[in-house]
């Protein structure tokens, strides 16, 4: 029996004692004359070589597809089969390789035996550590053939030329959506599962996706690692920044006639501002309040909306610390108060407007047999008084806080209505009063008379 002297592992043959120990040494005998590339197998440089070649001699019976590998091609064929022989024993979940199961395990150990030497992170397995590798070397060996965008592994590569040629072959079953990658149609099915996965350990609220989780997080720590160069304005996420950035630019990179309204011709720097303003003409209003069935067009709507159900005001004022469900009330707030001065309002200033008003109302009632020259004069001396107690007050009251903005209101008020009553007292001429009460004295002399005339010819 041929045994290993470092990990102890027993072999039938000498042979493969020698290929295992090239795992400990690091040996790679066989050498790429293309790429200079080294490997410890023979067979697996004769695999490597194809990729120079183009050799795929496995090829699949039921759609025709072809590989450099033979493993690759049984690999494949479980697709169509639905085949996965190899089930996890903690949660059950199948597979259709050992290796996959290997590395899902270690989900469940916590288990990451490499390490890179660079910045010390840690990965389930070697091919993950050496994709790393690459960030730190700057290398991306994978270049897209209409575009030259590179990157790291081939996987990326196939799942980026889709994008070229529109290729999405994962469907949704219930509404027929179809996806370029498996991972998007999966966080897709949530939307018509409800399912939330990823909750907040701060306030517990729960998303669908890890980046909505990652991006929540960041309002609780107030993070905006996103600046613009050119006015240095800070965001929460790369796209923002994006968005922002075409402010200064002027670049509109949705102008094409597919993402132009059809209606109004309005152009939008986003997918989602398009998206957001057909509803207007559409009168789509998709976002439903689960507690008194309105709707909204937008999310942000109801979520503000919700805030009538539930009496959350997040919004406060600094100064006056009242708060607010909608930030725009808030701002609209500060522009009318001015919290950052506030002085004392004189204790006088509502109580004297109450009894100037009161002592108007009982002078009218005394003054109303009067003679009407003298109403004229009594309404106009109230009238200073009032002007010169106002005068007096706002010239001793440069600004207001926010908590006596009540009481200016209620003083305004009062000051109207007084100015009102003033005006129905001096609508009409006095001199013009006194020659009407005059005329009518003159006309009910000779009615008199005439009467007295009336009488003394009936006797004759």
């Amino acid at each position: 029996m041929n045994k290993c002297h470092i990990c102890s592992k027993e072999f039938s043959y000498k042979s493969n004692l020698t290929v295992h120990m090239r795992i400990h040494t690091g040996e790679k005998p066989f050498k790429c004359d293309l790429c200079d590339k080294a490997f410890s197998l023979k067979n697996a440089l004769v695999y490597h070589k194809r990729i120079h070649t183009g050799e795929k001699p496995f090829k699949c019976d039921t759609c025709e597809k072809a590989f450099s590998q033979p493993s690759a091609l049984i690999m494949h064929k479980s697709i169509h089969t639905g085949e996965k022989p190899y089930s996890c024993d903690a949660c059950e979940k199948e597979f259709r390789t050992i290796s996959n199961l290997t590395v899902h395990k270690m989900t469940h150990t916590g288990e990451k035996p490499f390490s890179c030497d660079t910045c010390d992170k840690n990965f389930c397995t070697k091919a993950q550590l050496n994709v790393h590798n690459k960030i730190h070397i700057g290398e991306k060996p994978y270049s897209c053939g209409t575009c030259k965008k590179a990157f790291l592994t081939k996987r990326e590569l196939i799942v980026h030329k889709r994008i070229h040629t529109g290729e999405k072959q994962f469907s949704c079953y219930v509404c027929k959506k179809a996806f370029s990658q498996k991972y998007h149609l999966t966080e897709h099915k949530r939307i018509h599962t409800g399912e939330k996965p990823f909750k907040c350990d701060t306030c517990e609220k729960a998303f669908s996706q890890p980046s909505a989780l990652i991006v929540h997080k960041r309002i609780h720590t107030g993070e905006k690692s996103y600046s613009c160069d050119t006015c240095e304005k800070v965001f929460t996420t790369n796209g923002q920044l994006t968005a922002h950035k075409r402010i200064h630019t002027g670049e509109k990179s949705y102008s094409c006639v597919l993402l132009r309204c059809h209606i109004c011709y309005k152009d939008f720097s986003t997918k989602f501002n398009f998206t957001r303003h057909m509803r207007i003409h559409t009168g789509k209003k998709p976002f439903k309040c689960n507690l008194c069935e309105k709707s909204f067009s937008q999310q942000g709507h109801l979520n503000v909306h919700k805030r009538i159900h539930t009496g959350e005001k997040p919004y406060s004022c600094d100064k006056c610390e009242k708060t607010f469900s909608r930030r725009s009330s808030l701002t609209r707030h500060k522009m009318v108060n001015t919290c950052e001065k506030p002085l004392k309002l004189p204790s006088t200033s509502f109580v004297d407007f109450g009894e100037a008003k009161i002592k108007l109302e009982i002078k009218e009632e005394e003054t109303l047999d009067e003679d009407p020259l003298t109403i004229n004069m009594e309404a106009k001396n109230v009238e200073e008084t009032i002007k010169l107690e106002t005068k007096e007050e706002i010239q001793n009251e440069d600004f207001l806080s926010c908590e006596q903005n009540l009481h200016l209101e209620q003083k305004l008020s009062y000051k109207m209505k007084i100015e009102k009553k003033e005006e129905e007292i001096l609508d009409e001429d006095p001199i013009f009063i006194k020659m009407e009460a005059e005329s009518v004295e003159v006309i009910r002399k000779e009615e008199i008379k005439d009467e007295e005339r009336i009488e003394s010819e009936k006797f004759v």
